[in-house]
C-alpha cells in the first residue's frame, strides 16, 4: 500500500453525527437514512465518542431497553480515537488493526472534517494491488522477453491470473501468467 497518502485524499467528508444527548431511537434513524452503521457522538460541537449498530444491539436491544429512553452518551465508545487529515494512511492502518477499530473520525482544528472506515484502506489497498500488478506484468513483459513475450515460455513463481492459485510454474499466454493446469486448458480451447 502507498505509505504517503495523506487521509485527506480517501476521508469520506460527509459524516453522521449527532449531539450526546440525542437519543438512540433518533440516532438509529439518522443512520439508517444515511446508510451508514455508525455515528460520531458530539458535545458541544466537539467530537467525544462513537456508537455503532453494535453498541446499540449489544448495549439497548440485547438489554430490552426502550431506544428513546437511551441517550447515545450512554452508550458511546470513549474515549474516541482520531486522526489528522494530513496523517498517512498506512499509520492509520496500523493504527486501527492495533486497537481493533473499524472507523476512525478526522479532526482537523478542533472540528470533524471526515471519516476513514477499513473498506476506504481496503478500497485504495485494492487500487494500488491492481496498479502494481499492471506495473509487473509489463516489466515481465519487457524484461523477460525483450518486450515481445513469447507465448507459453515460463516466467517463474506467482499467482494465476486466471484461476488465482500459486503456481511455481506460470507461463504467458494470451497476454495472461497462468498457472500449468489453466495452460493446458487455454492451449486445448484456442
Amino acid at each position: 500500500m502507498e505509505t504517503d497518502i495523506p487521509l485527506r485524499d480517501v476521508m469520506v467528508r460527509e459524516v453522521v453525527q449527532g449531539d450526546k444527548e440525542l437519543n438512540v431511537r433518533d440516532a438509529a434513524k439518522l443512520m439508517k437514512r444515511y446508510g451508514v452503521d455508525s455515528i460520531v457522538v458530539l458535545k458541544n460541537g466537539e467530537p467525544v465518542g462513537m456508537v455503532t449498530q453494535g453498541d446499540i444491539i449489544g448495549e439497548v436491544v440485547s438489554k430490552d431497553t426502550k431506544p428513546s429512553t437511551v441517550k447515545l452518551k450512554d452508550v458511546m465508545t470513549t474515549p474516541l480515537i482520531t486522526a489528522s487529515p494530513n496523517d498517512c494512511l498506512s499509520d492509520i492502518a496500523r493504527v486501527m488493526a492495533a486497537k481493533r477499530i473499524r472507523k476512525i473520525p478526522v479532526i482537523e482544528d478542533d472540528k470533524l472534517v471526515g471519516i476513514v472506515a477499513d473498506v476506504d484502506i481496503l478500497a485504495v489497498s485494492s487500487e494500488m494491488n491492481t496498479i502494481l500488478a499492471d506495473l509487473i506484468e509489463m516489466n515481465v513483459d519487457r524484461e523477460t522477453f525483450g518486450g515481445t513475450g513469447s507465448e507459453g515460455e515460463g516466467i517463474g513463481q506467482g499467482i494465476c491470473e486466471k484461476c488465482g492459485t500459486f503456481s511455481n510454474d506460470l507461463v504467458l499466454r494470451d497476454g495472461l501468467m497462468v498457472c500449468e493446469t489453466c495452460n493446458d486448458e487455454m492451449e486445448t480451447e484456442g
